[in-house]
């Protein structure tokens, strides 16, 4: 991406709709193009000032005007205005209520009129931000001008557009509106990585993906479909179908450790808001409402525990199941896999937010089988691309953007990974290699501190239960009483057995052998004729198929632990999704043989057969050393 704060460049051909170099092939502009302005004078917001004849094309060798930069759509100001107003206004407005029952009628003049004020500040900077902001596509890059007080100017090359994605909220869908980001997955801060339009009008946003993704016709034969895809056939525009979305599958999403947590949340926000009135905020709710006090439901509680308990985690897990299946019919309706002709994969989803994501089909290296624990266990997974547009700074937002299914059943996630990679046999059917039993000892070594840290937390726990006097129980009652709503923990403590402390203990080894045994065993790696394959994790097991090709080096890691053990972590490095994608704990022999036949000659340099290396000369299974 070039450098921004400096003058546009001049020179480059036309952007749509106008004239193109001498020589150019005439170019289409988007069905409904508006109509150019009178000669000298500027476009007005949301077109383009241009020379371009009614049907669309301009005649090659015709120069470029002056005025070809685009404004964004002047809507755009007012469904931002449109936002900002539902949420002020009707907050202004209930604390004008609470300020008139509270007898402050003289402040409840203020709320409205400051919420209309704010309102009116925020559409005079978005006018000045649309007066600003200019944008064009050329032949050669897509460039753009903003700023109000600081000017910048901005411009990504045509051929670094990686991903180009057009997202469409419910409050700018309702005026016909969409933003476009265009990326290059540059790893840059600060969003230097992208160009975002806000906003422009649905056809616009659809015509600078399909143009800004283009490449040429793709060669005969190339885009090929296999299982499913091939059998659904081709859409609109020689689209492939690669997935639909089956609403079944919207029974995968609460298949998460966070259901419960959803509802723990909110209770720990009603903990918090309480914490911060002193206790205050559950009395007046005790009273407003006739509840009983603090005292009276922690005694029920302790009194019906057996009941009390299993209830609370009943509704714990309904609200969680609630609220996860709303966010998935959210984010995923509509959803829809496409493969267009150029072999761009799209994406298509959201119910409140319309997203369409597109990649071009070269830049996606391979893809992720993503299982994490509850959703494996349910036999479910998702699946993520690797590709060389989609990576950025926010590992969070990258992979959001990386996610190219719902949770579905496994088998249909693997033949929906088959598709994607267009290869007659699925790279994610080949057997895998198992990784030394010193990788299964390092984990057991790191489940045996866990287990000791465990007793050493119970028998400290244990210790304090029997040097609390009846005086300070009575102190910690006090406390909590006026932190938490309902206070439990202090009872619970008060009355737990000495032998319970020895049954958290058992608890933790078993849960971190158990833990140990799953991580082992998802250990794996493997090569197929055009990917290499790599598996690991328990919480969250993930398999990674990476094209050959992609690989750009290698890395080699070994801790003094490793050492020790022959082990080593080989990583192929990539300028797709992540970056790195690693064989953990391999035996080193084992590793480097994966390393030099997934990718012959890259590593060869560096081996040494025969030698004496830093472990005898071999690694923990045999084969060639690290120098």
């Amino acid at each position: 991406m070039s450098d921004g704060h400096r003058p546009g460049p001049e020179g480059f051909p036309a952007a749509p709709g106008q004239s193109d170099p001498a020589g150019a092939e005439p170019r289409t502009t988007p069905a409904e193009e508006p109509f150019a302005a009178p000669a000298g004078e500027p476009a007005p917001f949301g077109e383009t000032a241009s020379t371009a004849p009614a049907g669309g094309t301009v005649p090659a060798g015709e120069p470029s005007p002056a005025t070809d930069w685009q404004r964004l759509h002047p809507l755009s100001v007012w469904a931002s205005t449109v936002v900002v107003g539902l949420f002020l206004v009707p907050s202004a407005i209930v604390g004008t209520v609470v300020l008139v029952v509270a007898g402050q009628p003289l402040w409840a003049l203020l709320p409205v009129p400051a919420a209309l004020a704010f309102i009116a500040l925020m559409t005079y900077l978005d006018l000045l931000r649309l007066r600003a902001t200019r944008y064009r596509v050329t032949g050669e890059r897509m460039e753009m001008r903003s700023g109000i007080i600081a000017k910048s100017y901005r411009s990504i090359p045509r051929e670094r557009v990686r991903s180009v994605d057009v997202a469409a909220p419910i409050y700018v869908r309702v005026f016909g509106l969409c933003s476009v980001t265009v990326g290059t997955g540059e790893k840059v801060g600060a969003g230097a990585d992208q160009l975002q339009l806000l906003y422009v009008t649905a056809q616009q946003g659809e015509w600078l993906r399909r143009d800004l993704l283009r490449r040429g016709a793709p060669a005969a034969g190339a885009v090929t479909g296999t299982g499913e895809a091939a059998e659904d056939g081709a859409g609109e525009d020689g689209e492939t179908e690669l997935a639909r979305l089956d609403r079944r599958w919207f029974a995968y999403a609460p298949a998460t450790t966070a259901t419960l947590g959803v509802g723990l949340g909110a209770i720990a926000g009603l903990l918090g808001l309480n914490a911060q009135t002193g206790g205050v905020g559950w009395d007046w709710v005790s009273e407003q409402a006739n509840l009983p006090s603090v005292e009276e439901m922690s005694s029920f509680v302790m009194g019906q525990i057996l009941i009390v308990v299993p209830l609370t985690l009943l509704g714990l897990l309904v609200s969680g199941v609630v609220v996860l299946t709303a966010v998935a019919v959210e984010t995923w309706w509509n959803y829809r896999l496409t493969r267009e002709a150029d072999g761009t994969v799209r994406l298509r989803r959201g119910l409140l937010t319309s997203v369409s994501l597109s990649v071009e089909g070269r830049r996606l290296n391979g893809v992720t089988l993503h299982e994490p624990y509850v959703l494996r266990l349910s036999g479910g997974a998702d699946v993520r691309a690797v590709a060389t547009g989609l990576a950025a700074a926010d590992d969070q937002k990258t992979s959001a953007k990386s996610r190219l299914s719902p949770p579905m059943p496994r088998e249909r996630a693997r033949r929906l990974a088959a598709d994607l990679m267009r290869t007659p046999d699925s790279p994610l059917d080949v057997a895998l290699a198992v990784h030394p039993r010193s990788a299964l000892r390092r984990r057991f070594t790191r489940a045996a501190v866990v287990t000791v840290l465990g007793v050493v937390l119970s028998g400290a726990l244990a210790w304090l239960h029997t040097l609390i006097a009846e005086a300070w129980w009575d102190v910690v009652h006090e406390v909590e009483r006026e932190i938490i709503l309902v206070p439990l923990a202090t009872s619970t403590v008060e009355v737990t057995p000495s032998w319970a402390w020895a049954v958290l203990a058992a608890a933790i080894a078993a849960a971190a052998f158990w833990y140990a045994v799953g991580s082992y065993r998802g250990l794996g790696h493997g090569l197929h004729p055009r990917y290499l394959v790599v598996r690991k994790g328990m919480a969250v097991r993930d398999t990674v198929t990476l094209e050959r090709s992609a690989v750009i080096g290698w890395r080699i890691n070994r801790s003094p632990f490793q050492r020790r053990l022959g082990l080593a972590d080989v990583a192929a490095t990539t300028a797709a999704g992540q970056g790195m994608y690693a064989a953990s704990d391999v035996g080193l022999g084992q590793g480097l043989a994966w390393a030099d036949e997934a990718v012959p000659e890259l590593l060869a340099p560096f081996l040494v057969y025969g030698g004496q290396g830093d472990d005898g000369g071999r690694g923990a299974d045999g084969g060639p050393p690290l120098p």
